[in-house]
């Protein structure tokens, strides 16, 4: 207890020296008082969501349509007892973002221990969750990508020696669903850390771009309907000189990928338009920012002993590299005992480190033997140029029953891909307050432990599976043909047997050799590759001195280096994009310059793949295995070919063993067509159910002659289904020339018995069939006469027609 009151005391007076508002009583801010008007800060054009809140803001503008609106910073009135809390507003959209840090260094910590947090709760966009305890449960997808986006793009500006555990947690409080609250919740997070007592190097921007019609016009804070028009969206965060984050995916609209050109010219309107979000901040950290902790700084006993380390490791590293050995393991256990033999021989001179300072000091001299060597001799720790590929392997249709499979290797990071293709309505259903509401293509990424020879951890999916992931899918989703073309949903798995670097790129390589062996109709494979950078950066000025990119990193080059940039495309432009760094930022000629460098990489990787399979594989000629079509059908018969209650391609399904979608389009009054997709496991399922389709599409004429199911009787005749599943009148009169029946007492057809029956006439819809019609009528017959029957009805003429006036029969 007395602790906590300690711990309290300390953060109270430490909140009235840096004039934050008090955490008890009523609010003020360095003489702001508690009223709206007071708040503002910039002109009047901030708002503060919150009563006493100080703001700071900058106006925007959103998509194609340019609504001007403000994006703003509040602080003070809120999460009073953080290190530095925002609430982050763009138009009706509100996203809190709270920044905390222990009060004591990790001295254990073996990289910098940042945990960032970010949830969308329903209420924001006014739903109620729909789990079973109706509260949000564990995160999503979208929300797992959201704090890997935001982790991404603050941990490079914290301070190398800061070692503390540090929290930022982001909630989505409201949303106008006209913006992705993730951008928000970046923005927001850059504010709390800046105006907190957290030493971090900020602040960022963040913005969101979509590039429209042929690639020259760029639009910034595009909507969702924007989004699904673009050929390319970025989600990008930078400073004023650096890059930090990027992501990227190509759009429906463009299959073929986007040209390096306008991805370039995408990432500099990003970068200037990210820009205008850091000065509210500047002068929100001006205004009432607290005082920076200071990080702890390197002693000269730690100075000394990264020199102790340079002077015994460097050059038996330097030779450990020449080796070029070729397998991950082998180089790494060499190195662990080097640095075990380092170790020892300072424990024997009677040196005193701790274990965390040996590993830092190794991993630096590590990374600089390394560099010296790129940047000295061209060469790589395998022996690579630093522009050469490792080895390449591809190949298609490597497991049995699958729809589809590959696997492809590059070096020692292999992965084994398999597409399953289903139903529209196999497509995920999303729950979020911005975005898709399904999505028809999913690729699930799969890391076990087994690939890089460890044993296995407990618990779920990673954070990085789900990145990895969604990297490789966002990469692939562009090329699916849209569904109006190929009404299915079509799910891969990308599992990685071998890692040693880049293995999402490999699980875009493999997902798009599956998709061909499956018979996917996509026009050409997609490639990726992973460029890596290492750059000399001057201590004063902080200006790159020196610099090489280096093609198709492995895992220590990502380790080691400074840079890990995924790039993913066809032949003729990128698909996808996503940007690790380590340094505070890259600089963005630097980015646009490696762009070019994958695009050389990607044709070879390409090259191989097509060598595996370069068209997507025919299975016309195939009785096994997956196989699947498209027909067209009018939107008329649509409810036909369903049924009652769904029951007639419930039972098309069961009988032919295939599955059925219908794509709908929305321009219905343009084209009364729509597009069915029949998947079957095998050929004569698939035929089978064709030719049912073909049954329930035929148009009855009149002459035709058909079996037909019989659905019910009534006094005056049967029902008959006929093959496209439409009802017909068997009329008691058309059953026979010279006999008379009565369906409810004579025994002539039994429910569900077929007859064959000749069409007779079709008018209005309707339908009359006739048995009799099938034989000619016996001599002295009289053809078309329907005699009165004695006692019912009215008096007729000898020609049949009804006497007028009308009277009834007697008996």
């Amino acid at each position: 207890m007395a602790s906590m009151l300690t711990r309290g005391a300390s953060r109270l007076s430490r909140q009235r020296h840096m004039g934050w508002m008090s955490a008890f009583g009523r609010s003020a801010v360095r003489g702001f008082a508690a009223t709206s008007d007071d708040a503002k800060s910039d002109g009047g054009g901030c708002e503060p969501t919150f009563k006493g809140a100080y703001c700071e803001s900058v106006a925007v503008e959103l998509g194609t349509e340019r609504t001007p609106v403000r994006v703003g910073f509040e602080t003070g009135r809120v999460a009073r007892l953080t290190d530095g809390a925002i609430v982050a507003s763009m138009g009706d959209s509100r996203v809190i973002c709270a920044a905390v840090c222990s009060r004591d260094d990790n001295p254990d910590a073996g990289f910098f221990p940042l945990q960032v947090d970010y949830r969308e709760r329903h209420s924001a966009f006014g739903k109620i969750p729909p789990t079973f305890t109706r509260r949000e449960g564990a995160p999503k997808d979208r929300e797992v990508l959201a704090m890997r986006v935001v982790d991404r793009a603050i941990r490079p500006l914290f301070p190398k020696s800061f070692s503390r555990d540090t929290s930022v947690q982001a909630i989505v409080l409201a949303t106008d669903q006209s913006q992705d609250p993730a951008v928000l919740a970046v923005n927001g997070a850059s504010a709390a850390l800046f105006v907190s007592s957290i030493p971090w190097n900020g602040p960022v921007g963040a913005v969101r771009v979509s590039v429209l019609g042929d690639g020259n016009e760029i639009i910034l804070n595009p909507s969702d309907k924007d989004v699904e028009a673009s050929k390319l969206t970025l989600f990008y965060a930078g400073n004023e000189d650096r890059t930090l984050m990027i992501e990227a995916q190509a759009g429906t609209a463009d299959e073929g990928g986007v040209p390096e050109s306008v991805v370039a010219s995408a990432l500099r309107a990003a970068h200037e338009a990210a820009k205008l979000l850091i000065e509210p901040q500047r002068r929100l950290q001006r205004a009432i920012g607290k005082e920076k902790l200071d990080p702890v700084q390197q002693t000269p006993e730690q100075a000394k002993l990264r020199h102790d380390v340079f002077d015994r490791s460097s050059e038996k590293l330097r030779a450990l590299y020449k080796e070029e050995i070729q397998c991950k393991h082998t180089r790494g256990k060499r190195m662990a005992e080097l640095k075990d033999e380092i170790v020892n021989s300072m424990t024997e001179e009677g040196m005193s480190f701790t274990n965390n300072e040996v590993e830092q000091a190794f991993f630096w001299v590590s990374s600089r033997v390394m560099r010296d060597m790129i940047f000295e001799d061209k060469k790589r720790l395998d022996g690579r140029g630093i522009r050469e590929l490792r080895q390449l392997g591809a190949e298609s249709n490597v497991l049995p029953v699958v729809h589809g499979s590959s696997i492809f290797e590059r070096g020692n990071t292999q992965a084994l891909a398999t597409v399953t293709i289903g139903k529209l309505i196999d497509a995920q259903k999303l729950d979020a307050p911005v975005g898709p509401d399904e999505r028809r293509m999913m690729l699930h990424y799969s890391f076990p432990s087994f690939s890089i020879n460890e044993t296995p951890r407990r618990g779920g999916l990673s954070r990085r599976e789900i990145g990895h992931g969604a990297l490789a899918e966002k990469s692939l989703a562009g090329i699916i043909p849209a569904a109006k073309e190929w009404p299915f949903a079509v799910r891969i798995n990308a599992e990685t047997m071998e890692s040693n670097g880049s293995s999402s790129m490999a699980a875009v390589c493999s997902g798009s050799l599956a998709l061909m062996d499956a018979g996917v109709p996509i026009k050409e494979h997609v490639g990726a590759i992973s460029v890596g950078l290492v750059m000399d950066e001057d201590e004063q000025t902080g200006k790159v001195t020196r610099y090489e990119l280096l093609s198709d990193i492995m895992g220590l080059e990502d380790v080691l280096g400074d840079m890990d940039f995924k790039i993913a495309g066809t032949r003729g432009g990128i698909t996808g994009i996503q940007l690790d760094c380590k340094p505070a930022g890259i600089p963005l000629d630097i980015l646009i310059e490696a762009m070019d460098v994958a695009s050389i990489a990607r044709s070879a990787v390409i090259d191989e793949m097509d060598r595996a399979i370069s068209k997507p594989r025919s299975r016309d000629d195939s009785e096994d295995g997956a196989q699947f079509t498209t027909v067209r059908m009018d939107r008329s018969l649509i409810g036909r070919l369903i049924g009652p209650k769904g029951d007639t391609i419930r039972e098309l399904e069961r009988t032919t063993g295939a599955k059925v979608s219908i794509h709908e389009e929305d321009d219905a009054g343009v084209d009364d067509q729509c597009t069915l997709g029949i998947f079957a496991g095998t050929r004569p399922g698939l035929d089978a159910a064709l030719e049912k389709i073909q049954l329930i599409a035929w148009v009855p004429k009149e002459g035709d002659v058909v079996r037909a199911k019989v659905v019910n009787q009534l006094a005056y005749g049967w029902f008959l289904r006929l093959p496209n599943e439409q009802d017909g009148l068997l009329h008691v009169s058309e059953y026979s020339h010279t006999r008379k029946v009565d369906p409810l007492k004579d025994d002539i057809f039994q429910i569900g018995e077929e007859v064959l029956v000749k069409i007779k006439d079709v008018s209005d819809g309707r339908v009359g069939l006739s048995v009799k019609a099938l034989s000619p009528a016996p001599e002295g017959t009289e053809v078309g006469r329907r005699g009165p029957r004695a006692g019912v009805g009215f008096e007729r003429n000898e020609d049949g027609s009804l006497k007028r006036p009308l009277r009834r029969l007697k008996d």
